[in-house]
C-alpha cells in the first residue's frame, strides 16, 4: 500500500533542468569523483539534484559563499558549505520547499556534499548549509566512532557578507525558537536542520493525539503529521541521487516514518538525509521507494507532497552526517497482530503492523495498534463495555509461546482499557534482566461488549483480628455481581508464613489487576509510556514466565496480608511467598476493596 505524505522540509531549491533518464537510469557501481573540504571556495558555482515531481530529478543552481569551519550540535561536522540558491525554480516554489535533506550538490561534476539546513530568517529562502561528502563517505562502508567534542558553531574560513551585514559566526540549532533567539546576536545566522516530517498513517484520531502526547518531547520542533493513502509510487529500480526516499520505523495497518532524498547510490548501499533521523547509530529501519507529487505553496513555508511505496531495503546507519541505505536486504522486525470482535454486533476487525526492534518504539506502536483496532471493531470511540483479552508472545529463549489472559471494564471507554495490559507484554519481551530473548512477535485476541460484567466486594468478615506465624487468617468475603439479586459468598483461609514480620498488619482485599478507580485509561497509558520502564520482576526466567501469565488480573480477588508501613502496591506484591496472600478466580470484573486491621504476635 502506498502511502500519502505532506511535510515540512527545508531545502535550497533553483533553476529547474529535467535530467534524461538516462543520466539517472542505474545504480552508481562506485564512488563518483568528489570534492574535498580543502578544494571548496567561495564564489564557486555548482548544480544540486533533487525531485519536485516525480520520476523527472531535476537540477537547481548554487554558489558557494563560504566554507565554515568549527562543528558538532546538531549535525556533528567539522565543516558546512553555505550557499545560496538562484533561478526561476526559487519563483516557482516560493522559496526552498520542506522536505530535500539530502539533495546532491555538484561542482565542476564532482560530488560535494548533500543539502541539511536552512536558514530561516530570509525573505527569499534561498541560503542552504550543505554536509561535505568527505564526512558522508565512511558511512558506505562502516559506522563511525564515537562523536568527537567538536564546537557548536561554525565559522566562516574567508570574510563573509551576507546581504550587506557581516557575519563572524553561523550557529546550527534544534529549534526555530532558539534560532530565532540566537540570530539576533549581532554577525550571527542561525540555521535549523531540514527539518525531516515524521508521519503517522493508519492511526484513528484518538490514536494519533496519545502517539502527539507521548512523542511530542521527543521529536522536539520535528512536525508530525497523520496521512492517508494514496496509489502508486516510486520502483526500486530509480533510486539514485536526487531521488526521493521513505524510512519507516512501523510498517503496515499503522505506519510511522518519514522522507528524505537519497545523495549517492553506489551499488545496493544509499547515502541519505545528510544529516541523522534519530542519530541511534546501527539500527534497522525499513527502506522505501518514494514519489513526490508537488510542491505546494503555504503563508508558512513550501512543503512537498508526496507518497512512500513499497519495501525496498533497510536503513542500517542512522548517524551524525547522513543515514545509510541497503537495497534489496531487509530488516527484521517486530510484529504485532490484533484481531478484535465486537460480540454484541459479530463483527470482527484486525490489524496488523511490524515495528523496528526497538524496545521504546515496541512499547508504543503495539498499545496504539490494538487501539485502531477495537475502535474499528466497535465502530465507536468511546462508551461503557467489558473486553477480554488474550495476549499471545513468540520469542526465541522461550520454551515455546506464552499467554496471558485478562478482562477490562469501563463505564465511559472500553478501548482504551482494553490495551491497558500490552505493556506487561512489552516489559517482559523487551526489559527482561534474567535471559537471551529474541523477540518475535505478539498476538492479541479481543472480544468486547457492551454489557457490564464486574461484581462488587460487598463485605468482608475477619473470624479473628490476632494470628501467629504460620497460622491462618480466616475470612468470609462476599461479592454481588452487577444488576443482580445473588450475593456469593465464600470463606477463605491465608496461610501465614512461619518467618512473617511480627507486629501490624493490614489485610487488603480487592481486585488483583489494574486500578483505575478515580483516574481516566488514557492518563494511565500515557503515564506508564513516559516512564522509564523498570526491569521485570522475578529472580529468573522461569520465574518471569510464571509471574507474566498469572500476574494479578482484574477478574481475580487478591487478598493479602500486608506488613503495617509496606505501600499498598509495587512489584512486591507479586512474590505471594513473601507474605500472606491468595488469588481467586471470578467470573466478573472485581470492583471495591476492604481494609482490615490484623495483628501478627
Amino acid at each position: 500500500m502506498a502511502r500519502v505524505w505532506r511535510g515540512l522540509m527545508v531545502v535550497g531549491l533553483a533553476l529547474a533542468v529535467i535530467l534524461p533518464q538516462q543520466v539517472v537510469g542505474s545504480a552508481q557501481e562506485g564512488v563518483p569523483p568528489t570534492m574535498t573540504v580543502a578544494e571548496i571556495k567561495p564564489g564557486m558555482r555548482g548544480v544540486g539534484r533533487t525531485t519536485v515531481k516525480s520520476p523527472a530529478i531535476a537540477e537547481f543552481n548554487f554558489e558557494v559563499m563560504a566554507l565554515l569551519a568549527g562543528g558538532g550540535g546538531v549535525i556533528p561536522v567539522k565543516h558546512l558549505i553555505l550557499y545560496r540558491t538562484f533561478g526561476p525554480l526559487m519563483e516557482q516554489t516560493g522559496g526552498t520547499a520542506a522536505g530535500m535533506s539530502g539533495s546532491p550538490l555538484y561542482i565542476n561534476g564532482k560530488l560535494v556534499g548533500a543539502h541539511s539546513a536552512s536558514y530561516l530568517f530570509q525573505t527569499r529562502k534561498d541560503l542552504g548549509l550543505g554536509t561535505p561528502i568527505e564526512y558522508m563517505l565512511p558511512l558506505l562502508e562502516q559506522p563511525q566512532g564515537a562523536t568527537a567534542p567538536w564546537p557548536t558553531a561554525f565559522y566562516p574560513t574567508s570574510p563573509l557578507v551576507i546581504d550587506g551585514q557581516p557575519v563572524r559566526q553561523v550557529l546550527v540549532v534544534r529549534s526555530e525558537a532558539e534560532a530565532r533567539r540566537l540570530a539576533a546576536q549581532p554577525g550571527t545566522l542561525a540555521f535549523v536542520p531540514t527539518q525531516t516530517v515524521t508521519l503517522a498513517g493508519g492511526l484513528t484520531p484518538r490514536a494519533f493525539a496519545l502517539l502527539e502526547k507521548v512523542m511530542g518531547q521527543r521529536l522536539g520542533q520535528r512536525p508530525l503529521l497523520q496521512y492517508g493513502g494514496a496509489q502508486g509510487a516510486a520502483p526500486a529500480g530509480q533510486m539514485r541521487g536526487g531521488s526521493p526516499a521513505g524510512i519507516l520505523q512501523v510498517m503496515g495497518d499503522v505506519e510511522y516514518g518519514g522522507i528524505c532524498t537519497v545523495t549517492l547510490r553506489v551499488g545496493n548501499k544509499l547515502l541519505i538525509c545528510g544529516h541523522p533521523w534519530d542519530n541511534l547509530g546501527s539500527v534497522s529501519y525499513a527502506l522505501t521507494s518514494a514519489q513526490i507529487v508537488t510542491v505546494v505553496q503555504t503563508l508558512e513555508r513550501p512543503f512537498l507532497e508526496g507518497n512512500l511505496g513499497q519495501l525496498i531495503g533497510q536503513i542500517d546507519e542512522d548517524r551524525g552526517p547522513g543515514i545509510r541505505g541497503l537495497v534489496g536486504k531487509f530488516p527484521r522486525m517486530f510484529t504485532v497482530r490484533v484481531s478484535v470482535t465486537d460480540t454484541d454486533t459479530g463483527k470482527t476487525v484486525s490489524r496488523s503492523a511490524q515495528v523496528v526492534r526497538r524496545a521504546d518504539l515496541v512499547r508504543l506502536f503495539a498499545p496504539l495498534v490494538a487501539l485502531v483496532a477495537a475502535e474499528r471493531g466497535r465502530d465507536q470511540i468511546q462508551g461503557e463495555g467489558t473486553a477480554r483479552v488474550k495476549m499471545t508472545l513468540r520469542a526465541g529463549g522461550l520454551n515455546g509461546t506464552i499467554s496471558r489472559e485478562n478482562v477490562f471494564y469501563s463505564q465511559q471507554d472500553v478501548a482504551l482499557a482494553s490495551i491497558l495490559d500490552i505493556s506487561t507484554a512489552m516489559q517482559f519481551l523487551f526489559f527482561n534482566p534474567f535471559g537471551e530473548i529474541d523477540p518475535f512477535d505478539l498476538k492479541v485476541d479481543m472480544s468486547i461488549t457492551r454489557k457490564r460484567e464486574t461484581a462488587e466486594i460487598q463485605n468482608v468478615v475477619a473470624e479473628t483480628r490476632e494470628v501467629d506465624p504460620g497460622g491462618f487468617v480466616r475470612v468470609r468475603i462476599s461479592i454481588r455481581p452487577y444488576q443482580q439479586d445473588l450475593v456469593v459468598s465464600r470463606v477463605i483461609e491465608i496461610p501465614v508464613p512461619r518467618n512473617y514480620p511480627r507486629g501490624p498488619a493490614v489485610l487488603i482485599v480487592g481486585s488483583a489487576g489494574i486500578d483505575l478507580t478515580g483516574g481516566r485509561a488514557e492518563d494511565v497509558i500515557v503515564r506508564d509510556l513516559l516512564t522509564e520502564q523498570p526491569p521485570f520482576p522475578g529472580d529468573d526466567l522461569e520465574e518471569a514466565v510464571e509471574i507474566f501469565e498469572n500476574l494479578g488480573t482484574n477478574d481475580q480477588m487478591l487478598i493479602q496480608l500486608v506488613p503495617f508501613g509496606l505501600p499498598a502496591s509495587g512489584a512486591e506484591f507479586t512474590k505471594f511467598d513473601v507474605f500472606a496472600g491468595r488469588l481467586i478466580q471470578t467470573d466478573w470484573v472485581i470492583q471495591g476493596e476492604f481494609r482490615i486491621p490484623i495483628l501478627v504476635r
